[in-house]
């Protein structure tokens, strides 16, 4: 556990370090830290639920527009079945 942390701060610490990447003209910034790579793909580090950890997750701007309109066509077709009550 503690070799772990210990590997997670080293690799963050390094991460830190290291220049960041221009960004591209069709990212969207939501207030989150994101860069793009040589690929053009667009990383975020995001929360996972239930865990104070973050996880990468790497896709194109077109992937990231893509499930942001995904998301919200789903929240929408929740809130339609089952409304919120006041």
């Amino acid at each position: 556990m503690i070799s772990m942390m210990l590997a997670a701060a080293l690799l963050l610490a390094d991460a830190a370090a290291q220049p960041a990447a221009a960004e591209p003209a069709g990212a969207e910034q939501t207030g989150k830290k994101a860069k793009a790579n040589k690929d053009g793909l667009v990383c975020k580090n995001e929360p996972v639920l239930g865990s104070r950890m973050k996880t990468k997750v790497c896709m194109t701007a077109e992937q990231w527009e893509q499930r942001k309109a995904s998301d919200r066509e789903s929240l929408e077709r929740q809130q339609r079945i089952n409304p919120p009550t006041n």
